[in-house]
């Protein structure tokens, strides 16, 4: 999961900077991260094909293996480091769970290969952000599920207060995270105008996009449709 952008509003981490997220900014977002699973959980079901875009270092993908042990839960990233990282933390649950690098512009899989694909604060990295979306819903199975989470460039003071408010870290770190997250990540992530036009650039998927309530995040929710839809 990618949630805070390269240093350099890059689309893709340096090897430092993979490991600045993984070890440091990864551990402080936990709240976050429960929040995304509410969304998630309520589509696993036994047998379900899942891919996550934009995995990191595997954290969310083994929780969503575990919260449904009988899914297949694929995890996708650019950066070799990450993937790397993932494979280590996912070495105990065997062939349920598989890490692969690959870039969400171009994904490795032939169409229709899932059932749910997500993507958890990765969008913002993409340079084609329809691109990677078109490429999201072309893996999806007719009546699978696609849920993209990203921040939101025009969200509200108050919600940027509340994020960084269940950051795990010390008091005076979190004016220097909320510095960082109004002036290095929002600049980088759409706007509800933004998604909504990429969105619809989407064949055979019925989306909505809405503002996460109490978050400075946008959702994406869409179901892939058959046909000519």
């Amino acid at each position: 999961m990618q949630i805070l952008s390269a240093f350099r509003g890059l689309h893709n981490y340096t090897p430092l900077e993979s490991l600045i997220y993984d070890s440091l900014v990864e551990r402080a977002i936990g709240a976050l991260h429960e929040r995304c699973m509410s969304w998630i959980e309520p589509e696993l079901r036994p047998g379900l094909r899942v891919l996550d875009v934009g995995c990191g270092g595997g954290q969310v993908t083994l929780a969503v293996a575990e919260r449904e042990p009988e899914a297949r839960v694929t995890g996708l990233d650019l950066s070799p480091e990450q993937i790397e990282r993932a494979k280590g933390r996912g070495a105990s649950v065997g062939d349920r769970v598989e890490f692969v690098e690959g870039s969400a512009l171009d994904l490795p899989f032939d169409d229709g290969s899932f059932d749910l694909v997500y993507s958890l604060g990765s969008l913002k990295h993409w340079s084609e952000p329809a691109r990677g979306l078109r490429e999201c819903a072309r893996v999806l199975t007719p009546g699978g599920q696609l849920i993209v989470a990203e921040g939101d460039r025009g969200c509200r003071p108050a919600d940027v207060d509340a994020f960084i408010s269940t950051w795990r870290v010390p008091g005076p770190a979190k004016v220097l995270a909320r510095l960082f997250f109004v002036n290095s990540l929002v600049p980088l992530c759409l706007d509800l105008d933004d998604a909504r036009a990429a969105i619809a650039t989407v064949p055979k998927l019925d989306a909505t996009v809405e503002r996460a309530e109490g978050l400075p995040m946008l959702v994406i929710r869409g179901e892939a449709q058959s046909g000519g839809g």
